[in-house]
């Protein structure tokens, strides 16, 4: 209470006036040693006094490569550029028409803070203009020509998050640093995608479905594997009921236990009715079930022809409408 405030203009490089607060004892009629100043104190990389021998406040300039920058929460932040920044002579001058292009920069690397893994993609703003960068491949970004003066750096990353650290630039100083970013733990509520089955698959489960009914005879595409068979006749080949009737290298397949004696029997592919003289011929590279039906009281209403007096086989292939 009993030590009074001062401070000294110090004019920058881009046109902005530091405001370098610092103490003065009346009693002694210089400065203190330790002010306790609470709005400046996050600014100080090892979190000690801020004052030095003279009473100034030292500022939080951070030189050097790939240092680590502590952040600042954003509203000490903004007290602290609103405290340390005002336009001054230099800007007034360059309003006028005599401008100095600055030269400084902020160049920097944006990482995970547990995985140290680059953020790619994160964006990275200076607070009060409008400049702002993405990270690249490899986490890092530059802002150019800079002025000197303070600067509230923010990054915004999906999954990491807000965070600004308090940054001063001296005159065509440019500095990189390397920026951590703290992930967020995020549960969300789980999807449930349902897939609706295609042709195939539902051709197939209707085989299954009359696989168990138990009328007729089902060969499995491990079963046609397994027989070694070229084509439809020689799978057919000791299917009981099933009669092979070949001349002059032409085979038809007919039926023997029919209410007619013997017949030939239809052929229906993937649903549809198919030639009973090429059919038993058919190779078996790409057929992935028969359904044989030995008379028309075994198959299905759907395999049978209005006038059919004969029994069904039935094939289905991988490349099915």
């Amino acid at each position: 209470s009993n030590e009074r405030d001062s401070h000294t203009v110090r004019e920058s490089g881009d046109g902005l006036t530091a405001l370098d607060p610092h103490w003065v004892s009346p009693r002694l009629y210089g400065p203190t040693h330790n002010p306790v100043n609470p709005l400046m104190s996050g600014l100080h990389p090892a979190g000690g006094a801020l004052s030095s021998i003279n009473g100034r406040v030292r500022s939080a300039v951070m030189t050097g490569t790939a240092h680590i920058l502590p952040p600042l929460p954003f509203p000490m932040a903004a007290l602290c550029l609103g405290l340390t920044v005002a336009w001054g002579a230099r800007g007034q001058a360059q309003a006028q028409g005599h401008a100095i292009t600055p030269t400084g920069g902020i160049n920097g690397q944006v990482v995970d803070q547990l995985s140290r893994q680059p953020v790619i993609g994160a964006t990275v703003n200076l607070i009060g203009t409008r400049l702002h960068a993405a990270t690249d491949s490899a986490g890092r970004f530059s802002h150019a020509s800079l002025g000197a003066g303070t600067y509230i750096l923010e990054v915004r990353a999906i999954g990491y998050g807000v965070t600004s650290w308090v940054l001063r630039l001296s005159d065509a100083e440019v500095v990189d640093y390397i920026f951590e970013v703290a992930p967020i733990d995020i549960e969300l509520d789980p999807i449930v995608v349902e897939g609706r089955p295609g042709y195939f698959q539902r051709r197939m489960q209707e085989f299954e479905e009359r696989r168990r009914a138990g009328r007729g005879i089902f060969i499995t595409h491990d079963q046609i594997e397994a027989s070694h068979a070229a084509t439809m006749a020689d799978l057919l080949r000791g299917v009981p009921g099933v009669r092979l009737n070949c001349r002059s290298g032409i085979c038809t397949a007919q039926m023997t236990r029919t209410a007619h004696g013997v017949c030939a029997a239809d052929w229906v592919v993937d649903g549809m009715p198919a030639s009973v003289s090429s059919t038993p011929h058919l190779p078996v590279v790409g057929i992935v079930a028969v359904e044989i039906y030995r008379s028309p009281n075994e198959a299905p209403a759907e395999f049978l022809k209005a006038d059919s007096d004969c029994g069904v086989i039935a094939i289905w292939t991988k490349s099915g409408p």
